[in-house]
């Protein structure tokens, strides 16, 4: 039987008689007044969706729930925890706390009084807790560091192997095919090694930098409070408040709790200022400048702390 034509009325071509334009695509059953014949009406087909020349995009609102019981292409990675959370952390930030609560207390009993015992037992419970702190942040930090020369000796070693087989090839101990054959696995070695060192090393470097609370202006008031005591423990003593024991070993507490909040800076700069106070009260208690001088100097390397905080 002869393949029947007809003209398409969308592009004007001769074409088979199909459903669709075999040139532009076009439904032909959508044409008015086309009869169809008998055997189609017997045998219809099932007409497919309409080409389009718009193409809408996929929806790709990520954000939007999966469904239930489909799962993401791709594994979801564990979440690691921020080094900022680690316990080493996490014990400095605690000690931090109780260290300005210590110097707070002094500020009370000094400024605002209230009974010695109470002022003492305080006091010890919190050294205690800093002690107990302390000791915990110098355990991790050594078995950190303990870890980081353990894997930089495993590297050493790994590279002494590759000269020791360049030297047992010289000497004839081995052959060059074996030279070949065990390099590749001991540089495999070296180089997982560098990279575990160089994690150990930042991992280091990275805790130690943390800011651990406080900013530098609120370290330097700490610091600042803790001095201002200090310079009231021998009136505390002629008193009464304090005996003469309790007075001395509050003042080498105290010059401790200075330090640590001076070693609280944000830099070099910093450091250098602080520096210049601790050097322009020695020189006001020998002596060498009057109480007035040292008033007006620590005002304005006060001055520079805040210049230097605000930029």
């Amino acid at each position: 039987m002869d393949e029947e034509f007809i003209l398409c009325s969308k592009c004007g071509k001769q074409i088979p008689k199909y459903q669709f334009c075999i040139y532009c695509g076009y439904n032909l059953l959508k044409d008015r007044g086309r009869i169809l014949q008998a055997s189609e009406k017997e045998h219809p087909t099932f007409e497919p969706p309409e080409p389009t020349t718009s193409f809408a995009p996929e929806d790709t609102n990520f954000s939007r729930p999966l469904a239930e019981g489909i799962m993401p292409p791709f594994p979801m990675a564990p979440i690691m925890e921020p080094s900022s959370h680690t316990p080493y952390t996490q014990a400095r930030r605690e000690l931090l706390k109780y260290q300005i609560w210590r110097v707070k207390l002094c500020g009370i009993f000094s400024e605002q009084g209230m009974p010695t015992r109470v002022f003492t037992n305080i006091w010890e419970g919190y050294g205690d807790e800093v002690a107990r702190l302390q000791s915990k942040i110098d355990e991790s930090l050594r078995a950190r560091k303990t870890g980081y020369e353990d894997k930089k000796a495993e590297l050493e070693n790994a590279k002494l192997k590759l000269d020791e087989l360049r030297v047992r090839v010289a000497i004839g101990e081995i052959s060059e095919s074996d030279l070949l054959i065990r390099t590749p696995s001991i540089r495999a070695d070296v180089e997982s090694l560098e990279r575990e060192v160089s994690r150990l090393e930042e991992q280091l470097k990275g805790e130690e930098a943390i800011h651990v609370g406080g900013s530098p202006r609120e370290m330097f008031e700490h610091e600042q409070s803790a001095r201002a005591f200090v310079s009231k423990i021998d009136d505390l003593v002629a008193e009464g408040k304090l005996s003469m024991e309790l007075g001395k070993k509050l003042g080498s507490e105290m010059d401790e709790i200075r330090e640590y909040f001076s070693s609280m800076v944000g830099d070099q700069g910093e450091q250098d200022l602080r520096n210049e106070l601790d050097t322009l009260e020695v020189r006001y208690k020998v002596g060498e400048i009057t109480l007035a001088e040292y008033e007006s100097l620590k005002r304005e390397i006060v001055a520079k702390l805040e210049r230097h905080w605000a930029n």
